[in-house]
């Protein structure tokens, strides 16, 4: 039956053990430490700053104009040899893989987690078409008919992959994975750290699918692409499904399988480390629900895009890179592929008789801008539970 649905090497986050837990110093302000951020050797402060500087839409230069601040023991006074030395220490870490084990539940918490167990996934009523095998070369929407295909092959990608890492006790027999009988769950911070993971891995197949250029790049640019629109797709896409499934609830989706709510905030925390204070971790994820996924749930809500509207704004998320730190190749490709899924749009209002289409591409327009600032609040309150160690996830960036 019809079908409709947030990689890189993981970089191990290390947390220090009782046997090596001693002061050591932060690899780039060689201040001393006793818990390393990021994956790397770094200090909160740095983590931080590097965090704030990658999203920067400002240019930063070196003070000296030599980029050697770093050699000569001026690192904090220049931000922008600050951030290079970073940027070189997390890619000399792309191959360090870490195994973290999951946390002993008793049986009082698994049963307080079935509790918290929502309906079946087969309560959706939602459809789109078939990804059919090739797309028609007949139709006067070509492009949008891949990105139909791509989009249902990441769903199913993350459908499957999400569901078969669920922890024993939420096992999901392989029959429910394919009639979409599913419980959808209440996630937690590591399984959500898992999910993006699975997110960033399934635009891969999706960009091969909806845009044949895209598989003969090299992989560095690909991840370029992927990387820095990963985040955008997700608040699109989770925002547009949530309004589907959940029209008249304040439940957001946090995966293509998982939900979270400001009742349900305290379980996401429920697999951290033990003895960590998680009060400020809820004040920061409460806030995060309250004036950023709900108020785009609301703009969603308003818009009521059609399916098509939807892709759309799913393929100009991928394109909508920076183009400062891009190469030219994938500038001019972006440009390229922007022009035809907008020819594409204009061409299915046409057929269904909407020829004044300028107010409905602003709101359009709106919603991507709209999705490009609240992927930057939740990125920065997602580094707010790193640094308060409640949120640990592999990302070599």
């Amino acid at each position: 039956r019809p079908f409709f649905p947030f990689s890189q090497p993981a970089v191990v986050l290390i947390t220090l053990s009782p046997t090596n837990e001693m002061m050591r110093n932060c690899l780039i302000c060689d201040a001393e430490i006793t818990q390393i951020h990021m994956g790397i050797g770094a200090c909160r402060a740095c983590a931080v700053f590097y965090r704030r500087a990658r999203r920067s839409k400002s240019k930063i230069q070196c003070k000296r104009s030599s980029g050697n601040c770093a050699k000569e023991g001026r690192i904090l006074d220049c931000r922008s040899c600050r951030f290079d030395l970073m940027r070189e220490i997390f890619e000399r870490a792309q191959l360090d893989i870490v195994v973290k084990t999951e946390p002993i539940k008793t049986e009082d918490t698994i049963e307080s987690e079935r509790a918290l167990v929502p309906d079946s996934f087969a309560a959706l009523e939602y459809a789109t078409k078939t990804c059919p095998n090739f797309p028609p070369t007949s139709s006067f929407t070509p492009v949008l008919d891949r990105i139909r295909c791509g989009y249902n092959v990441m769903a199913r990608i993350r459908k499957c992959a999400e569901l078969c890492m669920r922890p024993v006790d939420k096992f999901v027999h392989p029959q429910e994975i394919d009639d979409e009988s599913f419980p959808i769950i209440i996630g937690t911070q590591s399984l959500f750290a898992r999910a993006t993971q699975i997110l960033q891995s399934s635009i891969f197949d999706f960009a091969s699918i909806a845009f044949p250029e895209f598989v003969e790049l090299p992989k560095n640019e690909k991840w370029h692409l992927v990387r820095g629109c990963y985040e955008r797709i997700h608040i699109i896409e989770s925002s547009y499904r949530a309004v589907k499934v959940f029209p008249h609830d304040s439940i957001i989706f946090i995966s293509y399988t998982m939900t979270l709510s400001t009742s349900t905030i305290e379980h996401f925390f429920s697999d951290c480390e033990p003895n960590i204070n998680i009060e400020e971790g809820i004040t920061t994820l409460r806030q995060t629900i309250e004036c950023n996924a709900e108020r785009t749930r609301g703009a969603m809500r308003r818009a009521n895009l059609s399916e098509e509207e939807f892709l759309v704004l799913i393929a100009l998320a991928f394109w909508n890179n920076d183009t400062i730190t891009a190469p030219e190749s994938i500038n001019r490709m972006a440009t390229a592929n922007r022009a035809a899924i907008m020819r594409d749009l204009q061409a299915f209002y046409a057929s269904n008789g909407l020829n004044d289409y300028a107010n409905r591409l602003g709101e359009l327009f709106c919603l991507l801008v709209s999705s490009e600032r609240v992927s930057g609040h939740v990125a920065e309150d997602l580094e707010m539970l790193r640094v308060l160690n409640l949120y640990q996830d592999t990302r070599p960036y």
